[in-house]
């Protein structure tokens, strides 16, 4: 059998795996990858994964989608795919984003004031939390994207107007 390394736990999965059966990660193709000079996912004194984040780019985030709580201030992440990403809590602010594919991300909590979001998809986001005051969101996607009271939005912009939904109201 044609095995790889699943990125985020480094145990060995099928080729082609869409998700790692050891960890559950959605495994995007590995086509994009250099297995070679990849370094191992999983801090091997902790066991907690780590992401990558020096050098990011659209292609890298692609692949490693767990951003939890990490420092992005003014990343370019401009047509990233991050489909299903975790960033809560990720700081985001001067983030360029634009037609990023956000869908279905957890960016609960996340700051992503003054970020770029012209065109992005953030169709079914979990934005509950999230600050977006100051970002662009022109052309934006927030079809059924969750929010909640505590979510701050853009100056003029009405989320439900915008296909987002609202999940709770108390602040």
């Amino acid at each position: 059998m044609d095995l790889e390394t699943c990125p985020f736990c480094v145990e060995p999965i099928p080729r082609g795996s869409h998700r790692c059966p050891h960890c559950g990660q959605p495994i995007r193709s590995s086509s994009t990858a250099d297995d070679a000079g990849d370094p191992p996912r999983v801090d091997p004194l902790t066991g907690q994964r780590r992401p990558l984040v020096a050098g990011l780019d659209g292609g890298d985030a692609a692949i490693f989608s767990y951003f939890e709580g990490e420092d992005l201030r003014g990343a370019l992440l401009s047509g990233a795919d991050l489909f299903d990403a975790e960033l809560a809590g990720a700081d985001l602010r001067g983030a360029d984003l634009s037609d990023a594919m956000l869908s279905e991300a957890n960016l609960r909590g996340a700051d992503l004031s003054d970020a770029n979001l012209v065109g992005a998809d953030l169709s079914e986001a979990n934005l509950c939390g999230a600050d977006l005051q100051g970002a662009d969101l022109t052309g934006a996607d927030l079809t059924c994207a969750r929010y909640d009271g505590l979510t701050l939005w853009p100056e003029g912009l009405d989320p439900a107007a915008a296909g987002a939904v609202c999940v709770s109201h108390g602040r």
